[in-house]
């Protein structure tokens, strides 16, 4: 097995935040680095807007339009 080899894991931001909290009771220079890498995935994934349907984008305006 390659210790190296970068996999992909969906969590809850719950479910990140518990093992952050799980990391953090271990000695700082064991998981400093582990959890900085968490933290920072994390936080660019939060900062992305959210995909949209542009369908329920139309539907939307025409509603704006309607209610104007």
């Amino acid at each position: 097995m390659n210790e190296k080899q970068e996999i992909s894991i969906r969590l809850t931001l719950g479910e990140v935040n518990q093992i952050l909290e799980a990391l953090g009771a271990l000695p700082y220079r064991q998981v400093y680095q582990l959890i900085g890498k968490i933290q920072g995935q994390g936080e660019a994934q939060l900062q992305q807007p959210e995909p949209t349907n542009s369908f329920s984008q139309e539907v939307q305006q025409e509603v704006q339009v309607v209610n104007d």
